[in-house]
């Protein structure tokens, strides 16, 4: 009666530490809902970056303009200081050193213009789009809240973006999840269709 009574015990104890352990084990993943974005593909297509786009070409066309009239007036100064130097009777050192010094000046300032114009580009550049992604990264989190997603991920097609990219290895959601088209119609672009 005692050795049943132990093994009833026993047999007590490791059920409810059994049944303790199995309450500890499950993960609760409700509340968490997790989602991903393309964002190369939300850059490749929102109309911000496109207009962006056109604006550099644009400033681009003027900055070359410039300098290729910079660059003509330049050639035209050098090609009159040479046939100075070769027929130089009735000329003064002075008159062909100061010929010489507007050349210099002339091919200094359009150095100096191409360097000023390539930062101010790059500049823009920059600024812009920084700008656009901030406002990418803003209406990510807005459909994201409104959605219910807790966390989303970044999920690029293009691993050559030089950023460390989070990679999902399974995703079971047949694209449920992804965010992407979601975030482009927030900022007023029709996805294109796949």
């Amino acid at each position: 009666m005692k050795k049943s009574f132990f093994i009833a015990i026993i047999l007590l104890i490791s059920q409810l530490g059994f049944s303790q352990a199995s309450k500890i084990a499950k993960p609760t993943t409700q509340g968490l809902k997790l989602a991903y974005v393309y964002e190369d593909y939300i850059l490749q297509n929102v109309k911000e970056m496109t207009n962006l786009q056109a604006e550099i070409a644009s400033k681009k066309v003027g900055f070359e303009t410039k300098l290729e009239q910079k660059a003509k007036k330049y050639q035209e100064e050098f090609a009159e200081y040479q046939a100075m130097m070769k027929d130089i009777t009735g000329l003064t050192t002075d008159s062909l050193n100061t010929k010489l010094k507007r050349v210099q000046n002339i091919k200094k300032d359009a150095d100096e213009f191409q360097t000023n114009s390539e930062a101010e580009l790059q500049k823009m550049i920059q600024e812009k789009f920084l700008a656009i992604r901030e406002k990418i990264n803003a209406t990510i989190k807005t459909v994201a809240t409104e959605k219910g997603f807790k966390i989303v991920f970044r999920r690029n097609a293009d691993a050559g973006n030089n950023e460390s990219n989070t990679v999902m290895i399974y995703s079971a959601d047949n694209g449920k999840d992804d965010l992407t088209d979601a975030v482009l119609i927030k900022m007023g672009t029709v996805p294109p269709k796949k």
